[in-house]
């Protein structure tokens, strides 16, 4: 578990402390900080060691970063180049902890029950009146076990129910700002046109999807015409999410551990997804199971999904949104790599 500070800027809140070349940085809820740049923060511990944080940059998602001095960066040893997973982990999970740090450097844990888990955000419910939510607990960490499921953003004063972003979507959100992947196999200087290709592709035919294509031009089987082929698939950008169901070779079952997503090509880059899913089925109907969520930045040309190794016979691309085009949301294509 990565560890937490008691925030107070702009309002009382928390921050989730991770590493990053030997350096210190707070992460926490936008509006914690405000109007500031400025933050003073109080480590949980017996210790109580004290820090001051200097905001570096505002992100989505209503995420900040800043940068950590004094005593309480003796214990920041969460690196932030580490690989976050928590699809597993959700799947199993129906209760955890909000953890919170108090002024005086003591924690708090309230029970929660998780009521509902999506793409970017889960809502956790307090179990019982003794573990009430309420808004100074922002930037808490919502813990599943020993695992750091994600940060909590608001609280509804209506129905106490608090809105947690996933730990994994925070991390994938801030990485790039460091010169980190978002994914740990891409390598930048990766060619669609001869790695990707010399691979082979199992998506062999697109078999439905829920969105027309712009016009023929950006038909969706140039999703597997093959990457040097030039070509663009571009939707209607309507009715999110819009699913593409590819069927795998031979119309067969067969092991795949990633799915590469290729977006060089598609102009203007606000016109690529950003919030993705992928789902499998190993049946000929139904029987979807997800195996990846994540963001693909505007900036990358190829993008790596990997996940634990399954067994498919189709695959499901499901697109949430795109970075801002209201004319079309597409790719160059996608690739399901051979073992």
């Amino acid at each position: 578990m990565p560890p937490q500070a008691f925030v107070t800027a702009g309002e009382n809140g928390q921050a989730v402390l991770m590493s990053r070349l030997n350096e210190c940085y707070a992460v926490t809820p936008a509006h914690v900080i405000g109007d500031g740049f400025f933050a003073t923060l109080v480590g949980g511990s017996s210790a109580r060691p004290r820090g001051e944080a200097d905001l570096l940059q505002r992100f989505g998602y209503d995420l900040a970063v800043l940068r950590v001095t004094g005593a309480i960066t003796d214990n920041c040893d969460f690196d932030l180049g580490g690989s976050f997973s928590l699809d597993r982990a959700l799947s199993t999970a129906g209760s955890g902890q909000i953890v919170s740090v108090n002024s005086d450097g003591s924690l708090s844990r309230r029970e929660v029950r998780v009521s509902d888990v999506g793409l970017l955000y889960l809502r956790v419910s307090p179990v019982g009146p003794e573990n009430q939510l309420f808004k100074g607990l922002s930037g808490s960490l919502l813990a599943l076990d020993e695992t750091p499921a994600g940060i909590l953003m608001s609280v509804d004063p209506q129905t106490g129910e608090g809105k947690v972003l996933r730990f994994d979507r925070s991390v994938e959100t801030i990485r790039p700002f460091f010169g980190l992947k978002t994914t740990s196999e891409v390598a930048e200087s990766m060619s669609p046109e001869s790695e990707i290709a010399n691979q082979g592709n199992l998506a062999e035919i697109v078999e439905r999807w829920s969105s027309p294509a712009v016009s023929a031009e950006y038909r969706v089987s140039n999703l597997v015409d093959g990457v040097d082929a030039g070509t663009v698939w571009l939707a209607e950008p309507e009715g999110f999410p819009i699913e593409v169901v590819f069927a795998l070779k031979g119309d067969r079952v067969h092991a795949i551990d990633r799915v590469v997503l290729i977006g060089k090509g598609v102009t203007p880059p606000e016109r690529l997804p950003r919030d993705v899913e992928l789902l499998v089925s190993s049946r000929e109907k139904g029987g979807w199971i997800p195996v990846f969520t994540g963001t693909y930045f505007s900036s990358e040309g190829v993008r790596e999904l990997a996940f634990a190794p399954v067994r498919a016979r189709k695959v499901m691309l499901r697109i949430y949104s795109h970075w801002g085009d209201e004319t079309g949301v597409g790719l160059a294509g996608l690739v399901i790599p051979v073992r």
